[in-house]
């Protein structure tokens, strides 16, 4: 199944950077903004990779306009805090690097909108690895992982046959499945083990470079 692959649409948070620190900083200061009290109890980890409308609707029952304005202020944050708070998973780059020597053409599919998730890669030196960014719309229009990966075939004329995603949580393996696409999981993310497996990947790995060593295989 995996040799046919020529485009690799790879998820952002959890996949190529760590971005938890991040994260954690602009939810607490959204939260505290809108006045809805620390984190404390809920796992951010959980978190990460879900659409910010739904977390805020969701886990800190904000109706939408409390959502949005909440999502406005994460992103207010987010911004200010630059590199700070995130860091390239180890072998990240040489990973892409590699792949990209081979002759995959790379993507990133991110619930990030595309805007912020293109200042990430830039910050880190990875935006030069990639072909193209997809990343969910300003509003809330385009946010689950589905209709991000959706996009990105469309945006960029991907055949879903030649296509696969890698990412961390079981929304990157559910989103392609329902686009038509296999997925390799990644366990050194935010999801566990046991949520990829339930998922049903055409593979799992636990470090990044593993990524190159299934691609690259003889």
């Amino acid at each position: 199944m995996l040799d046919s692959i020529k485009n690799l649409l790879f998820d952002l948070d959890g996949t190529l950077v760590d971005s938890s620190g991040t994260i954690s900083a602009s939810l607490e200061y959204a939260l505290d903004r809108m006045g809805s009290g620390p984190l404390s109890g809920v796992s951010v980890q959980s978190l990460i990779g879900r659409p910010l409308l739904d977390i805020f609707q969701r886990e800190f029952a904000m109706d939408a306009k409390q959502a949005t304005e909440a999502i406005e202020l994460y992103r207010e944050h987010y911004d200010g805090l630059g590199r700070e708070g995130t860091s390239v998973y180890a072998d990240v780059p040489e990973v892409l690097a590699a792949l990209s020597l081979a002759g995959y053409r790379l993507y990133v599919a991110t619930v990030k909108p595309t805007s912020i998730a293109e200042k990430v890669l830039v910050d880190f030196q990875l935006r030069d690895h990639f072909s193209g960014v997809a990343g969910a719309s300003m509003g809330p229009e385009r946010r689950d992982k589905a209709s991000i990966i959706a996009h990105a075939l469309e945006r960029y004329k991907l055949d879903a046959g030649h296509s696969l995603m890698v990412g961390d949580r079981r929304q990157d393996i559910d989103g392609a499945r329902e686009n038509g696409l296999p997925a390799i999981g990644v366990t050194y993310g935010f999801g566990s083990r046991e949520e990829l497996d339930s998922a049903r990947p055409a593979g799992i790995v636990e470090r990044s470079s593993e990524i190159a060593t299934l691609l690259l295989a003889d």
